[in-house]
């Protein structure tokens, strides 16, 4: 990962993390449609992505069908926790 956010908002800098969706392997084996999930590293504005001043939240949602669907609403998710709309999830440690 670069040590430059993807955005800044309200004093975070976000890290979206966009990966291959692992999809079950049964037989006979369909091909399933590429999908990907999401999740995002949040941190303090100008603190390093990684370690203590950082978390990552994973986005369980249905598998999004392109990249920058993934981005865009792990994004939305990332402002929704900043903004304490997420039960259960809080960046007030950071």
């Amino acid at each position: 990962m670069d040590n430059y956010p993807t955005a800044t908002y309200k004093g975070y800098d976000l890290y979206p993390l966009v990966f291959k969706h692992d999809v079950a392997r049964v037989w006979p084996e369909r091909r399933p449609d590429r999908s990907f999930d999401a999740a995002v590293v949040i941190c303090r504005e100008g603190g390093l992505p990684e370690g203590e001043q950082a978390r990552t939240f994973r986005l369980d949602a249905t598998p999004w069908d392109n990249v920058g669907a993934a981005r865009r609403g792990v994004l939305r998710y990332a402002e929704d926790i900043i903004n304490g709309a997420v039960p259960g999830q809080s960046v007030l440690s950071l």
